[in-house]
This record gives C-alpha cells, sequence and structure tokens, in this order.
C-alpha cells in the first residue's frame, strides 16, 4: 500500500512536470527536474516488472536498469541545482563533465555485473550479497560513492538556498534538505557495511534493516520537498476552484431573476467550449452586478433607498422590481448606480459577497412573496 501510494504520487508529480515543460521547454532546471521525479517514478514501478523485463532481456536486466534509474534520478537531482543557480557555459561544460562519469559509472556496473563468477551481482540483494566476491563487491560499492557524491552535491545546495530563502519556499528547500540528508546517511552505512563485509564480518541484521528504513523514510520526505513548490500552488488553485465553482452556483438565482428582466446583460461569448470555472464565475459576476445597475432605479424609486434596507427586503423588493421590468413598464428618466459596492469602494471579495447574500436572500423567499 505504501509503494502504491508513493508511486502515485510520483506518476502525477511527473505528469505534471511534463505539463509544464511542455509550456517551457527552454527551462533547463525544470527539464532536469522533471526527468528527476521520471526516474524516480520508474524505479518505484521497477519491483512489479522485474519478472517479465528479466523475461525479455534476460536474468538481472531489471536490476541494472533500477540501479541505472537511480543514479539517473540522484544525477538529475544534482544537475537541477547546479543549473538553478547559474546556467551559464561553466555550469554546462561540469554538466556535460558529470553526465560523462555517469556513463563511466553505468558502463562499469553493467561489466562487472556480467562478468562476475555465477552472475554473483545478478543473483543477489543487497542483505545476502557476498561482499567477499570482488566483483560483487565493487559494484555495491561503486553504487554507493556515486551517490553520496551527487547527493553531496545536491544536499550542500540545497541547504544553502534554504538557509537564503524565507516563507513558503524555505518549506519546500528545508524539506528536500532532510530528505537528501536521510539518503545521504543510509546509502552512507550502506557503503560502510559494504567496506565491513568484504573482510567477511557480519554486519547485524538490526543495522541493516534501520539503514533500509531510513532510505525509505528519506525517499518520499525528498520527493515530498522537490515537489512542494508544485503541490502547494496546486492546492492553492484547487481552493480557488471550488471557491468560484460554489459562487457560480449560488449566484444563480439572481442571475436567472435579471437576466430574465435584462437578457441584453447576459454578455455574448465567442468561445463557449473552452470556457473555465474561472471564466463563468467571472462573467456571472460581472452579468449580477450589470443587472443590479439596470435595475437600480426601479428599485430607489417609491420607496427606502436600497442602502436601507435589510438582504431579505431588498431580495423582496428586486423581485417585484424584475417582475415590473418584465411586464414593460417604464423604469425612473435616472441613470443606473451601482448597489454591490464594498463599504471601502474597492474591495472585489465584498462586493461579490454582498451578490451571494443577495441571491441566497431571493433563494429563501417563499414563492409570490
Amino acid at each position: 500500500m505504501y509503494y502504491t501510494a508513493f508511486f502515485v504520487v510520483l506518476a502525477v508529480a511527473t505528469v505534471w512536470k511534463i505539463h509544464q515543460l511542455r509550456r517551457r521547454p527552454e527551462n533547463r532546471p525544470l527539464r532536469w527536474l522533471t526527468l528527476c521525479t521520471g526516474c524516480a517514478a520508474m524505479s518505484m514501478a521497477m519491483p512489479g516488472a522485474t519478472e517479465s523485463m528479466d523475461g525479455v532481456l534476460g536474468t538481472g536486466a531489471a536490476k541494472l536498469m533500477l540501479n541505472a534509474l537511480t543514479l539517473g534520478m540522484t544525477y538529475s537531482l544534482m544537475v537541477f541545482f547546479l543549473c538553478s543557480a547559474d546556467d551559464g557555459p561553466a555550469t554546462r561544460r561540469r554538466v556535460r563533465a558529470e553526465g560523462a562519469v555517469l556513463l563511466g559509472v553505468l558502463g562499469f556496473l553493467a561489466l562487472d555485473a556480467l562478468t562476475a563468477p555465477g552472475h554473483a551481482v545478478l543473483h543477489s540483494t543487497f542483505e545476502d550479497a557476498d561482499m567477499t566476491v570482488p566483483q560483487v563487491a565493487a559494484f555495491y560499492l561503486c553504487v554507493g560513492l556515486y551517490m553520496l557524491h551527487t547527493l553531496a552535491v545536491a544536499g550542500r545546495r540545497t541547504h544553502r538556498y534554504a538557509r537564503r530563502s524565507s516563507g513558503p519556499e524555505a518549506i519546500g528547500l528545508w524539506i528536500t534538505t532532510g530528505g537528501i540528508a536521510g539518503l545521504f546517511v543510509s546509502t552512507g552505512w550502506r557503503a560502510g557495511f559494504v567496506a565491513v563485509r568484504i573482510w567477511g564480518v557480519a554486519v547485524p541484521r538490526w543495522l541493516t534493516l534501520g539503514t533500509g528504513i531510513l532510505l525509505a523514510v528519506g525517499y518520499p520526505v525528498f520527493v515530498l520537498g522537490v515537489t512542494w513548490p508544485g503541490a502547494r500552488s496546486r492546492i492553492a488553485a484547487g481552493r480557488l476552484w471550488f471557491r468560484h465553482r460554489r459562487t457560480y452556483r449560488q449566484l444563480e438565482p439572481l442571475w436567472r431573476l435579471l437576466s430574465s428582466a435584462y437578457p441584453d446583460t447576459v454578455l455574448p461569448d465567442a468561445r463557449r467550449g473552452r470556457r473555465t470555472v474561472h471564466r463563468r464565475y467571472a462573467r456571472r459576476v460581472v452579468e449580477c452586478r450589470d443587472g443590479l445597475v439596470r435595475i437600480s432605479p426601479r428599485l430607489r424609486s417609491g420607496g427606502p433607498a436600497p442602502e436601507c434596507l435589510t438582504t431579505a427586503d431588498l431580495a423582496a423588493r428586486l423581485r417585484q422590481a424584475a417582475e415590473a421590468a418584465r411586464g414593460g413598464g417604464q423604469a425612473e428618466p435616472r441613470p443606473g448606480t451601482p448597489l454591490a459596492v464594498s463599504p471601502g469602494g474597492d474591495d472585489r471579495e465584498a462586493e461579490v459577497q454582498h451578490l451571494v447574500a443577495l441571491s441566497l436572500a431571493l433563494r429563501a423567499l417563499p414563492e409570490g412573496a
């Protein structure tokens, strides 16, 4: 369940990063961050595809692919922070050099695994591998040392940016720093275990399990930190979407009343097929406000000023005025005035809440009132 939920989060984050990259293909840091989350997502999916991949490509192919994805993830993360600080010629030369190192490491791992006696690397896991076999120890030690290198570079950069940042941005950076620290410590301990086991010394099982738990915790924390800015913006956008959708529906009674009295206040829409919730919300607010301006002369004649009425009384007067307007009666020859005006005179949200209160009061009126 844990891995499934984590994979879903990673997959969604990767899809969102790809969407952002399609809109900004020239953004190099975003390109590397997308590759980082993509490698992380595919590495999480590898355990379920081990048998299929080994059956097609041969025994051990899934293990080599898993390690390649893990190293590619840490490499992409390191390059992301390098490019975020400076994307000049010097940084690009270092990125190419680091890429050559990664290719060399991957080539060495493949050669080492394929030449190990009895395929000792491909048929083992870290917990049960025989580290006294030189190829086995070299494989796991090479993976650990390369990850330590990339995590150290990325961790230093992340910590530096976190100390210089403040507010919501700093939260994501500190979370990423904590996740990278967990991955670095667990990777360092595992590299130490390899060095000890080379001499045939057994490592207590609880230590191995402890590093595994730290790795399992550091992984999602790191991913959470990397995806924090995007997740935070999506949450804020989701809240705004639901608020606009709710307000749009709450304005329905007021809009129907005013648009039936003054159909010409309904704005033409040449892009109906592409209308979003935010666009519909904005249109409805404008149409309700314009309708109130049109009907305001009727409300200001023959009774107390609208400003002196309660919301319920104003709603009843508004219904009567709309019925008179639909009946063809003539309005007072005076210009219309806005009715949904905030006390400060410049608060759009307060005006919308005034419209919502009036619409809800209309809905609460009994039929024929």
